[in-house]
């Protein structure tokens, strides 16, 4: 297996710090007056990079529009909703405009019109086949996932840009169907940020790194750290790692 390059910090508060700095300096590296397409993720992670992000004043604000890597097929204001997340941490103290808000259309039953509707979004903003973000920003849950990229899930497959991910194909709560960028999406982003942090996502992060490269296993691995793809991890999270680490040199 090549060598693959990682960020290891001690705590989570220092990765999310670590996370908020890359992406400043990817964004800001983009000199041009065009529009900036950043897709956010949830989670407890999501939530810390939010945070730290929503502290940095050196970020291109005006020029960012700002998506969603997936979503929970939930009400907007529902707890789990990564854009009420989004809106409390990030979006709202740094009082983005609406109009700089890309987020899944609320009020739709059915999440395969949901997932049509967003498709259709990113179509007409960013173009392409598929459309391609500047930055896509993901974590890791315990099972692998990446946005709701779960092992085994039908939109692992998808051609479309955005798929349906069935509640029964979701291993991790609430049992909701949820919404997703697909593959295609991350393989054609510019950059792709994950940030992993805590114990509970130590042995995914080692799967992910270590273990033959199956996505539709290991869904992490549609990921895997490259030129474009960075991985920010705390000291717990890459506890399955450490002892086959080498330092980077000074």
């Amino acid at each position: 297996m090549p060598r693959q390059t990682l960020d290891v910090y001690d705590s989570d508060g220092d990765a999310f710090e670590a996370t908020a700095d890359r992406v400043a300096a990817l964004l800001q590296a983009d000199h041009g007056s065009g529009r900036l397409a950043v897709a956010l993720s949830g989670g407890r992670g999501g939530r810390g990079v939010m945070i730290a992000l929503s502290a940095r004043p050196d970020l291109p604000w005006a020029r960012i529009d700002w998506y969603f890597a997936d979503d929970r097929c939930v009400p907007p204001d529902d707890q789990h909703s990564n854009v009420r997340l989004a809106r409390e941490n990030l979006l709202g103290p740094r009082r983005v405009p609406a109009a700089q808000i890309m987020a899944p259309p609320a009020g739709l039953d059915e999440p395969t019109a949901v997932a049509a509707a967003y498709a259709a979004t990113l179509t007409s903003k960013l173009g392409g086949d598929p459309p391609v973000f500047d930055l896509v920003l993901l974590g890791i849950g315990p099972d692998g996932h990446v946005a709701s990229l779960a092992p085994g899930c039908a939109a692992l497959r998808a051609t479309t840009a955005v798929a349906v991910v069935e509640a029964g194909e979701m291993r991790t709560a609430p049992a909701v169907a949820r919404i997703t960028l697909t593959p295609r999406v991350l393989a054609a982003a510019r950059h792709v940020l994950v940030t992993a942090c805590g114990k509970e996502k130590a042995a995914a992060v080692a799967a992910a790194l270590k273990e033959p490269h199956d996505p539709l296993v290991r869904p992490a691995q549609c990921v895997s750290p490259s030129e474009r793809v960075g991985w920010i991890l705390d000291l717990t999270a890459a506890d399955g790692l450490i002892h086959d680490a080498v330092p980077a040199p000074q």
